[in-house]
């Protein structure tokens, strides 16, 4: 457990880990029309930023007043919440205080202790931009907190190991950490660093291209923050979803997200005076504006992030900004400018270290050469530029610099290598549109696997913790190991890598197999069964039409057609399932009325209630909408209302009912029939053990009906789940989002 002052120590990482997560993409531009606004507010976040300090010195003095009171165990973590206060702007200090304590709490015995002197241990050589002790230091802590089954400082950890592997370009291994962290997380009710998490993991999927599990994990970390209650999350939500519209060439979706927030982040900024968000978001609305040529907005924009930057001292955000100024320059065709910003963007960059934003100044300062008449030097920096590019892996960059250099060389007339390069520009744009660029599938599958059953947490947590233990060793024979050992260790964890591979896909095609093995005794029997039925009538109903006997032919056409609906309902199934596995349904959301759309699937099926005497009744305000896809919603409805009629006595009834669940909306289809017996209800929604059983009036199924349902359901980011008793009845509900 942590104390209050820890906690709210904690609250300040947000801040701390955007700078990780700031990268330089595709090119977005901004919006002035908040300016004015935004000018009066400022005056307000000149007195908050004194009262703030004010604030933090009292803090200070509390602490190093408390330290010379306090003895044992008390002292030590005095001392703890001290170093993790003063960090930033006191480092030796606080260097000197987390190893007095760890000293301390090593002859005390106290474990708790001893891992919480890591872990701010690793924090502040994050802030002496030692990231190689940083990782030492975070390794040992979360060794300790398993070993004393802390989940709360075990996600903590986790998630900043993450972001420390995050900044080193360890993406994978990066994913990998921010989704170990979720488990603890949720198990200690730690749901500010789960949004974090989930955050990260969408930062890291919209990066990647693959939009539609980053918006999934985006919105599961607003959710996260709502339980937390932390304000700054829902803006860097909206500041995300932003990203993903501009990524997707929706400029005006994406401004209206980063206005909004702009706006929390604008309030934020009256109450503690950092103004970190409001240079994110004005930097990507001016980006935005450069995008769409208003240029002067543009410049406006990032002229005021510059000052914010260039008061709070921030190396990278002074940065990034004179490489936009640069890039807006060289669009208004003031080429000496540009490439003085883009030389001073160069100057930080090797100050820093920073690697990510070579591309991008190298990129300008060629094409604003070529503007002045010095095309060889020019030529020379974009090239430089693209190999940076491919060396991060920045598929983004690649593409903008391959489409810069058709431009260029069209203009030339050497439209030779203008094609060269714009094949070079398809091919990186089909990577991008695949989600393969920088994350290796295989990966991404075992990610999505795992997100759908819980079950395999445990197996990954294992593999993770070997991970994490050959790393940590990694780094200690480096210093005191020689090159034969450390070349045999290499081989080693070659050969358990491959090992961990090989069994992870032979996991897959099991479950492949199973799958197989299901359809093809679904088609096998219950497709083979029917269709043979119907042939057999045939021949009857042929048979009878000839004798003249109408009312057994009679008797026969409906068979036939029962049988042929009954069979064309299972192709549906069949098909709409095997399309959703292999990713070939489009997912259209959009705002629906649900009255209409249950009226709409109960006419459908009332034909089918009609026949065993059952009412089909709709309690459901008319005002009551949810964001889903229509197809989708409607297959669902068709499915469970089908089954309740399956499995209801004659004269029964069935209900479909809905209520508002926080930003969700719940349907429920409940019915008084047969009900499920206890051993049936885990396997209802899997494929390998799902069994059908024949309904009321000996109605024939494949249980693929509700595999379908949960998928769809999953799709449109809600949960599914079941009530029943045995001759009491069922209710099958399930949740769908509002907004």
């Amino acid at each position: 457990m942590i104390n209050n002052a820890q906690f709210r120590y904690k609250l300040s990482y947000l801040a701390k880990f955007k700078r990780g997560i700031i990268e330089t993409g595709k090119i977005m531009k901004p919006n002035n029309r908040l300016l004015p606004i935004l000018l009066l507010i400022n005056l307000l976040i000149i007195l908050s930023t004194a009262y703030g300090e004010v604030v933090s010195d009292t803090k200070t003095d509390s602490l190093r007043i408390a330290l010379d009171k306090e003895n044992g165990s008390d002292k030590i973590s005095i001392k703890l919440d001290l170093a993790l206060h003063i960090h930033e702007n006191e480092k030796n200090e606080a260097e000197s205080l987390a190893k007095s304590a760890l000293k301390d709490a090593r002859i005390e015995g106290n474990k708790t202790l001893e891992m919480r002197s890591y872990y701010v241990l690793g924090r502040i050589y994050l802030a002496l931009n030692n990231m190689g002790f940083s990782n030492s230091y975070y390794d040992t802590a979360l060794t300790i907190s398993e070993s004393i089954d802390d989940n709360w400082y075990k996600g903590e950890i986790l998630f900043r190991r993450g972001l420390n592997q995050y900044n080193e370009g360890k993406v994978v291994l990066a994913l990998e950490s921010f989704y170990d962290a979720l488990q603890p997380c949720s198990l200690s009710d730690n749901f500010k660093v789960l949004g974090s998490s989930y955050s990260m993991m969408g930062t890291i999927l919209r990066l990647n291209g693959i939009y539609d599990r980053a918006i999934e994990y985006i919105i599961k970390s607003k959710l996260n923050y709502e339980k937390a209650n932390f304000t700054e999350g829902y803006a860097w939500a909206d500041y995300l979803v932003g990203r993903i519209h501009a990524d997707l060439n929706l400029p005006k979706e994406a401004r209206k997200n980063f206005e909004q927030a702009l706006a929390t982040y604008w309030e934020l900024a009256s109450i503690d005076g950092n103004r970190n968000g409001v240079a994110l978001c004005l930097e990507q609305i001016g980006l935005l504006n450069m995008e769409a040529g208003n240029l002067d907005q543009a410049l406006e924009n990032i002229e005021n992030v510059l000052k914010i930057h260039s008061e709070s001292e921030s190396k990278d955000g002074i940065l990034n900004t004179y490489k936009h100024l640069g890039q807006i320059n060289y669009y208004m065709g003031n080429y000496t400018l540009a490439e003085d910003y883009l030389n001073k963007a160069l100057i930080i960059k090797k100050e820093i270290g920073d690697l990510t934003s070579r591309p991008g100044i190298y990129e300008y300062m060629g094409l604003c050469l070529i503007k002045r008449g010095r095309v060889e030097e020019g030529f020379n920096n974009i090239h430089k530029g693209l190999e940076q590019a491919i060396l991060n892996n920045q598929k983004k960059f690649e593409l903008d610099i391959y489409s810069k250099l058709v431009e260029i060389h069209s203009g030339l007339g050497d439209y030779e290598k203008a094609i060269f390069y714009q094949n070079k520009q398809i091919e990186i744009q089909n990577l991008i549109l695949s989600g393969a660029a920088g994350i290796k599938m295989e990966q991404l599958q075992g990610i999505y696997e795992i997100d759908i059953k819980n079950s395999q947490i445990a197996e990954l947590e294992k593999q993770n913790e070997i991970s994490s233990l050959k790393i940590k060793h990694d780094r200690t024979i480096q210093i005191i190991m020689i090159i034969g050992i450390l070349l045999a260790f290499f081989i080693s964890v070659i050969i358990f890598l491959f090992y961990n591979k090989i069994r992870l896909k032979n996991h897959a095609l099991n479950e492949a197999n199973a799958t197989k093995d299901k359809l093809f005794s679904i088609i096998a029997h219950d497709l083979r069964g029917p269709i043979g039925t119907v042939f057999g009538l045939s021949e009857y109903l042929v048979e009878e039409i000839k004798n003249n006997n109408l009312l057994t032919a009679k008797k026969f056409a409906s068979l036939i057609h029962q049988n042929l609906n009954d069979t064309y309902n299972l192709l549906n199934d069949l098909l709409d399932w095997a399309r959703s596995q292999l990713q070939k349904i489009e997912f259209n959301p959009r705002h629906l009325v649900l009255f209409v759309v249950i009226n709409e699937v109960k006419n459908l099926l009332s034909v089918q209630a009609e026949k065993k005497n059952i009412s089909l009744k709709i309690n459901v305000e008319k005002s009551h909408q949810a964001l889903a896809d229509g197809e989708m919603l409607k297959t669902i409805l068709r499915n469970l209302i089908s089954n309740a009629i399956k499995f209801s006595n004659a004269n029964g009834e069935i209900t479909i009912f809905t209520k508002i669940n926080d930003n969700f909306i719940e349907l429920s289809v409940r019915d008084n029939g047969v009900g499920i017996a206890p051993n049936a209800l885990k396997n209802l929604f899997y494929l390998e053990s799902n069994i059908s059983t024949p309904g009321t009036s000996g109605e024939k199924g494949t249980g693929l009906g509700l595999i379908l349902v949960k998928d769809f359901v999953e799709k449109n980011g809600g949960e599914i789940w079941v009530e029943s008793e045995v001759q009491r009845g069922s209710i099958f509900s399930f949740t769908l989002p509002i907004n």
